[in-house]
């Protein structure tokens, strides 16, 4: 399991998370779920790279049924985690 994986489970615990994809290409972790909010559902691909001093390289998109979001930046965990968790409940609120 990954870290997008157990940050979803954990930040939202109604969601019921599948695995389709997980590998690491070099220094880079890659994920790709299958997400079910109710009846509905969205894939989402995370990617990630770890820079100096805690920095983080990564990029999420995100598709729906009715939409397709593409993130991407640098930040600390801290950060990282924030922008992600906003951008899930927007997917999120969208479906529902």
């Amino acid at each position: 399991m990954g870290y997008f994986l157990d940050m979803l489970k954990e930040e939202f615990g109604n969601l019921k998370v599948n695995e389709v994809y997980s590998t690491e290409l070099g220094e880079r972790s890659v994920e790709i779920l299958e997400v079910l909010v109710g009846k509905e559902r969205f894939l989402a691909m995370f990617q990630s790279e770890e820079k100096k001093g805690g920095i983080y390289l990564w990029s999420l998109i995100i598709t729906s049924a009715r939409n397709t979001r593409t993130i991407r930046g640098m930040d600390n965990m801290k950060g990282m985690k924030m922008r992600i968790k906003a951008n899930i409940k927007s997917i999120i609120e969208g479906i529902e």
